[in-house]
């Protein structure tokens, strides 16, 4: 089955992004029910406004229009803290703003010893840093 997913990222941390893709890619060759589907904003479509607000204001329509086309958004936890207005704002568009709520995976970083209480009040789910889990967690929660 191919999943529609939408990867909660900051492009100054784009290595946990391209990390998240790399297990999803290798859950895609190892298990034979899954695949995937990435609607998350892409690199190569700056911003161009003429104030920050009005640059806030095109971001969060382009995450909104980006999240509706997901089945879920997968959060890794180790961005939440540098990252918190945009991650809390994708969060909040993925539970607030559809008719029906779109269920959120947190991902805890390889050795981490914390996750944000934030985080795992508001995820359905969260899981390992392993490809296993993820496609697991995303079969579970996008059934």
């Amino acid at each position: 089955m191919t999943y529609d997913v939408f990867i909660s990222h900051a492009w100054s941390y784009s290595e946990r992004y391209e990390g998240v893709i790399r297990l999803l890619d290798t859950a895609s060759q190892n298990i034979p029910w899954f695949s995937y589907r990435d609607y998350s904003v892409p690199r190569n479509e700056p911003i161009v406004a003429p104030n920050e607000a009005v640059r806030i204001s095109v971001l969060k329509g382009k995450l909104k229009e980006q999240i509706r086309q997901a089945s879920c958004v997968i959060v890794p936890a180790g961005m939440y803290v540098n990252e918190r207005f945009w991650i809390q704002t994708e969060i909040d568009l993925a539970l607030n703003a559809f008719m029906y709520p779109k269920p959120i995976i947190g991902i805890r970083r390889r050795n981490q010893q914390r996750t944000p209480v934030e985080l795992e009040q508001q995820a359905n789910i969260m899981v390992n840093w392993n490809s296993n889990s993820l496609a697991s967690a995303i079969n579970e929660v996008c059934r």
